[in-house]
C-alpha cells in the first residue's frame, strides 16, 4: 500500500488536501504540520522542511512525498529559504531511495507574461518578478536531482488559487471590501488577466498526480485554462453579492498583462479537468460564513468530486486553452455595473467611476 507524506498540511492548499484525502478514505497518510490545531484524523507530525533530521526520519518510509511548503507569505527571504534550502533538504533526504515519487507545487507565474496564447509546459519560462523567478529556480534544482539521482518528480504549476480561507490576493481583498466596506486597490488599469483556479480543482489535480504512474521528471500545468480580467471578477462579485465595490486604481504597481496556461497535458496524462466554474467558485468563496450557500455548494462539490461527475464546466469555453478567446463572458468584458469609490478608473477600464486615480 502506498505511503503518502504531505509536507505543509497547515497551509491553504494543505488543509484542503488532507480534508479530501481523509474524506476519500486514503490510508497510510502522514502530514507535516506547524500547529496541533489542524483538525484531521490522519497521522500528523510537527516539523519544518528546514530541519534535516526530522525531515529525514519522518519521510524514510514514504512512497509519495507531496511538497506544499514554500507558498509566499510576504517575506521574500523566508520564501527563498523554504523553497531553495527546504527543497534541497527534501531532495537530499530522498536521494538513493527507490520507487519514491516527489510532487512539487509550483506556479504558472514561472512563464511570465503571455498575452496571445496560453503557456504550454514546453514554452521557455520568462518570469518577470521575484515570485516566478524563485519558483523557476526551485524547479531547476528538482530537475537536476531527478536527472542526476534518478528521482521521479512531478512539478505541478498551479494557476492563481482562490477559495474560502485564502489569505491573500485580489479575491480576498474584494471579500474584505464587501464585509468591511474597505477599498479594493486595482493595479494598473484593471485589465490584467489571470488564470484563476478554485482550491478544490487544485486538490483534484494533486490527487491525480499522487495516483499517477508517471516516472522521471514531468512538468504539468494545473489551472483552469481560461483567463479573466480583474474587471470580470469585480463584475461577477457585484452580481453575486448585490453590492457595489469601492475601487482605487494604482498605476505605480508593475504587473504582467496576462498569465494563463494550457492544460492539454494535464488532461492527457492525469485526466484532469477543472469542474468548478468561476461563478460557482466565487459564490462559495464569498459565502464564507453563510451556511445556506455553503451547504448548497458543498452538495455540488460532493456530487462533482465523489459521485463520478467529471464533466468540465463551460464546455463551450477553452478549458484547455486551445482557442483564442478566454473569458466566460465574451463581449460582456466591456460591459460593467456602476462602481463607486475613491479613484477614477483609467480611460480603458470598462467601468464608470469617479474620483482621482493614484
Amino acid at each position: 500500500m502506498t505511503n503518502i507524506i504531505v509536507l505543509g498540511g497547515s497551509g491553504f492548499i494543505g488543509k484542503s488536501l488532507i480534508q479530501r484525502l481523509e474524506r476519500n478514505n486514503f490510508k497510510n497518510v502522514k502530514v507535516m504540520v506547524n500547529s496541533t490545531k489542524i483538525k484531521s484524523k490522519l497521522e500528523k507530525f510537527q516539523g519544518n522542511i528546514l530541519d534535516k533530521t526530522i525531515l529525514k526520519n519522518e519521510i524514510r518510509n514514504g512512497d509519495v512525498i507531496v511538497n506544499l511548503v514554500g507558498q509566499y507569505n510576504g517575506k521574500i527571504s523566508n520564501f527563498i529559504d523554504l523553497n531553495i534550502n527546504g527543497g534541497l533538504n527534501l531532495l537530499e533526504s530522498c536521494k538513493g531511495k527507490k520507487n519514491i515519487k516527489i510532487i512539487l507545487i509550483s506556479s504558472i507565474d514561472v512563464y511570465g507574461e503571455c498575452v496571445h496564447y496560453p503557456s504550454k509546459e514546453k514554452d521557455e519560462p520568462s518570469p518577470q518578478y521575484d515570485y516566478g523567478l524563485i519558483k523557476l529556480f526551485t524547479e531547476k534544482i528538482y530537475e537536476n536531482f531527478a536527472n542526476t539521482h534518478g528521482l521521479d518528480i512531478i512539478v505541478l504549476r498551479l494557476g492563481n488559487l482562490y477559495g474560502p480561507n485564502k489569505k491573500n490576493g485580489l479575491i480576498l481583498n474584494i471579500l474584505k471590501s464587501i464585509k468591511k466596506n474597505n477599498i479594493v486597490t486595482i493595479n494598473q488599469n484593471g485589465l490584467q488577466q489571470r488564470d484563476y483556479l478554485f482550491i478544490d480543482d487544485a486538490v483534484d489535480g494533486i490527487i491525480q498526480a499522487i495516483q499517477s504512474k508517471l516516472t522521471k521528471y514531468n512538468v504539468i500545468n494545473i489551472s483552469s485554462g481560461k483567463r479573466y480580467h480583474s474587471a470580470e471578477i469585480i463584475k461577477l462579485v457585484q452580481e453575486i453579492s448585490h453590492k457595489k465595490l469601492n475601487l482605487r486604481f494604482n498605476k505605480t504597481v508593475q504587473d504582467e498583462k496576462c498569465i494563463w496556461a494550457n492544460i492539454s497535458k494535464a488532461k492527457k496524462l492525469l485526466k484532469f479537468s477543472p469542474k468548478i466554474s468561476i461563478k460557482q467558485g466565487l459564490t462559495l468563496t464569498l459565502s464564507d460564513g453563510d451556511d445556506s450557500v455553503t451547504e448548497s455548494m458543498e452538495v455540488y462539490i460532493y456530487n462533482t468530486y465523489l459521485a463520478g461527475d467529471v464533466r468540465p464546466v463551460g464546455d463551450d469555453l477553452n478549458s484547455d486553452g486551445d482557442s483564442e478567446d478566454a473569458g466566460e463572458f465574451g463581449d460582456e468584458l466591456l460591459v460593467a455595473p456602476d462602481v463607486t469609490g475613491r479613484g477614477s478608473p483609467p480611460s480603458d477600464f470598462p467601468y464608470d467611476g469617479g474620483g482621482k486615480a493614484d
